[in-house]
């Protein structure tokens, strides 16, 4: 016969075990996107302008060459501040290669990271984010040249809502 407070101590134990093993897998959230036209800012503009507003979707995603896309993933829960994330970027070439990776900490006050890609050429891509070293999600999109969109700069939508029916967010 064994002892009940063997037992409830077992069940703690697995109990533990089981939210730690849980929680480091169950790590997830959501992409949102800005568009922002830096052409006319001077470097010192660039380097301090920052987006407070982002489309979140993983939809339709398909934006200009001529713009810098800035992106935003907000995590399902607050991440360990001192956790390895990284950002890569992938172009399809009869396959996806790897042309950009970031390491990014998170911040604790909005539980997301930013960042951007400036200059990309017309193609397709992939951004994947890596938590703790695993691959928790990633999103494909395209770049089109600005000709491309002619129709669509009639409508006074936003210009990442030009192309994704989206919800906005504030960062």
């Amino acid at each position: 016969m064994i002892p009940r407070m063997n037992i409830r101590f077992s069940y703690f134990i697995i109990s533990l075990y089981s939210f730690f093993f849980f929680s480091c897998l169950g790590m997830s959230g959501e992409f949102g996107w800005a568009l922002m036209d830096e052409t006319k800012q001077s470097l010192l503009e660039k380097k301090f302008t920052t987006v407070q507003e982002f489309t979140l979707t993983r939809e339709k995603l398909i934006f200009p060459t001529n713009k810098t896309l800035v992106y935003l993933y907000k995590f399902s829960r607050v991440p360990n501040p001192e956790a390895e994330i990284y950002v890569s970027l992938s172009r399809f070439q009869v396959g996806f290669n790897e042309i950009e990776v970031k390491r990014k900490r998170p911040e604790i006050s909005s539980s997301s990271i930013t960042g951007r890609f400036q200059e990309l050429i017309a193609g397709k891509y992939l951004v994947k984010v890596s938590y703790e070293g695993e691959v928790i999600d990633q999103v494909e999109f395209r770049v089109i040249e600005p000709e491309d969109r002619e129709e669509e700069k009639e409508s006074g939508a936003d210009d990442v809502e030009k192309y994704t029916k989206a919800k906005k967010v504030l960062n």
